[in-house]
Parts: structure tokens; C-alpha cells; sequence
């Protein structure tokens, strides 16, 4: 295990008790704003001290409660880049990158501080100052700083969340190169979905101070735990189970072959872009869990179309592209027919 942690911490008005056991290098702590992804973040760095409980990375303990063990920060070998900019002002590029090694009283890896360097662009800006340079490469600076003191650890608090989303996806890229080049051990915080699905290799999410499931990226993803983490990763689709018979599940008048269904079955859910548009020109016959109904909404997206459907009392959203609502010459109010694959249907008995 190459992250274990299992902390308490009460706050005024909050309460964290979180199991966090990640074995990969890319590792995502997800969960919406207020839900605790911070605060256990800075326990981890030493920002604070959990009431119990203890920290280990890479086998190294940091803190347990029970064993008295508690290490100082600045002995932790943790690397922490928070949101908002944490650069010197009257310090260059290259004094900025160099204060942790001078702090730390280490030897400059001189092949290490060029790689990076050039990597993340700033070759070129070694002796511009925070003022003269965007958003994008201070956070540049930032990283290049926490990572040339070869931390055991990257801490990374949403880091790039204050930026325009065309620099945010161009540094989340850059990131993930650098840390899966170097194998650097990396947990990021987010509440963006597609930040969060883009970097993890592991998934952990987090609702009120507690982990409510861990596991792979898509398997998180795509097999929700329960219908409250189906809604914290964006489904759209979540069905309450009216009864379940003969290895189906019945759903305001609709019998839905799903994988591994269970008697004890509550909820169902799929995503979007697993709902597969069906042409009414062709033989559908043959198709699974299919929905014919008609449109009643279209909503657009950046580069998709999320459309509406509706069968009686029934509703499920599908997500397309605007080539394929161009082709089918399809609007509000246009009949449709769609297939929900059994096997990306996800199920759960809360």
C-alpha cells in the first residue's frame, strides 16, 4: 500500500473520518465543495493534526495517534501546491524553484532541475519575476519548486481550478506526464469530474468527511457504490427499482435486462453516453433494453448534445454528438428510439 491513512477530526461544524488506501501513483480525491477533500489533504502534509488515527505513505509513518508518532512538517518530504499562487514576489523564476532545495540545505540535481524546467516551458523565464508572468506558468513555477526536492509525495489542492479551462486542461496534461515520467506519488483534490477522470488512476470519493467508495478510476466511474455517488459523478440516470423478476428490473413499466442483478436491487443507473441512439429505419429487434419515446429537450454541450427522452412517465437522458442530431435530423418533439446496454448499468441495493 503505497498511501494509507485512517483519520478523525472534529471540527465546529464538521466531522471527518476517512479510510484512504491507494496503491497507484495517480490518485484523485473527488467530492463536491464543503465535503472534507482539503482538510484531509493538510492533515496529510502536517498542516494539522487528525484527534486519531494515522498517516503512512510509502511505508514511512507519518502520524498514529495510538504510537505517539507525530513528524514534523518539515521533515514529512511532502510536496503541496495549493489553489491560489504561493511564489516569492521579489524572488525570480529560478529563485523561486531553488528555495525548497537552499531550505532543505540539498544538493541541486542539476539533471532533474533541467528536465523539469524545460518541460514545463520556463527555460526561458529563469530570471522574469511572478509579476510578469500568467497564471498558468506561476502554478508552472510551483510545481518545478515541490517537485526538485524529490518529495516522497505530491499534495496537489486544486491547483489549477482559478485558471481558463483551455491552460487548465493544458497543465493537467503536463502534470500527468511529469508525475507518471518520474513516478512521483501524487494525490489531487478536485470537485471537476472531468479534471478528476482525466488524472486518476485511482478514485476516491468523499461525501461528508467519509470515503464512500475507492477503487479504480472506471470502476468507480462506471459502478457507483450507491444512488448518492451515482449523483456526486454526474449520472443523469438514476432509476428507482420497483420490483425484480426473472433476472430483470422493472422500472415505471419498463423491464431492463441488467449484469449481476440482484433480488435486494433499489437502484439503477447508466450514464449518458452509454444510452445508444437507434435508427427507427432499421430493425431493432434484436437491440437490448430498448426505449422508444420521443424528445423532450436538447441541451448543448461543448463538442455534444445531451438530449431528453420521454416514454410515458419514464425519462432518460442520452448524449450525442451535434453531427449525429444533424444527421438524424433530430428535435424536440422528434420520436426516437434508444438502447440502454445491460452491461454499463450500474446497480444497488441503496
Amino acid at each position: 500500500m503505497m498511501i494509507d491513512v485512517r483519520i478523525k477530526k472534529r471540527f465546529k461544524s464538521f466531522y471527518i473520518d476517512a479510510v484512504i488506501k491507494f496503491k497507484s501513483v495517480r490518485n484523485v480525491l473527488f467530492g463536491v465543495s464543503g465535503s472534507g477533500k482539503s482538510s484531509i489533504l493538510k492533515m496529510i502534509a502536517g498542516f494539522f493534526n487528525p484527534d486519531g488515527g494515522y498517516i503512512a505513505v510509502k511505508e514511512n509513518i507519518l502520524f498514529d495517534k495510538k504510537r505517539n508518532i507525530n513528524i514534523p512538517i518539515y521533515k514529512r518530504n511532502v510536496g503541496y501546491i495549493p489553489q491560489e499562487y504561493t511564489l516569492f514576489p521579489h524572488m525570480n523564476v529560478k529563485e523561486n524553484i531553488l528555495y525548497g532545495v537552499k531550505a532543505k540545505k540539498v544538493e541541486l540535481d542539476r539533471e532533474r532541475f533541467d528536465f523539469l524546467t524545460r518541460k514545463t516551458g520556463l527555460e526561458g523565464y529563469l530570471e522574469a519575476y511572478p509579476y510578469e508572468l500568467s497564471g498558468g506558468q506561476r502554478q508552472r513555477v510551483s510545481l518545478v519548486r515541490s517537485l526538485l526536492v524529490d518529495p516522497d509525495i505530491l499534495l496537489l489542492d486544486e491547483p489549477f481550478s482559478a485558471l481558463d479551462k483551455p491552460i487548465r486542461d493544458e497543465l493537467r496534461e503536463l502534470l500527468t506526464d511529469i508525475v507518471d515520467q518520474i513516478g512521483i506519488l501524487t494525490i489531487f483534490v478536485s470537485h471537476d469530474l472531468d479534471e478528476a477522470y482525466e488524472f486518476a488512476e485511482e478514485l476516491a470519493i468523499i461525501e461528508n468527511g467519509r470515503i464512500v467508495q475507492l477503487g479504480s478510476r472506471d470502476e468507480v466511474f462506471y459502478n457507483p457504490a450507491n444512488s448518492n455517488v451515482a449523483k456526486i459523478l454526474g449520472y443523469k440516470n438514476i432509476f428507482k427499482v420497483e420490483k425484480v423478476s426473472d433476472g430483470r428490473v422493472f422500472v415505471k413499466g419498463f423491464a431492463f435486462s441488467v449484469d449481476n442483478v440482484r433480488s435486494d436491487s433499489r437502484f439503477i443507473f447508466i450514464r449518458p453516453e452509454n444510452v445508444l441512439i437507434l435508427r427507427l429505419d432499421r430493425d431493432i429487434s434484436d437491440k437490448e433494453n430498448v426505449v422508444l419515446g420521443k424528445i423532450d429537450g436538447m441541451y448543448s454541450r461543448a463538442g455534444s448534445v445531451l438530449i431528453k427522452i420521454r416514454s410515458g412517465e419514464f425519462e432518460v437522458y442520452t448524449m450525442t454528438t451535434p453531427h449525429v442530431v444533424r444527421k438524424m435530423h433530430l428535435s424536440i418533439g422528434s420520436r426516437i428510439a434508444v438502447s440502454l446496454k445491460g452491461e454499463a448499468i450500474g446497480i444497488s441495493g441503496v
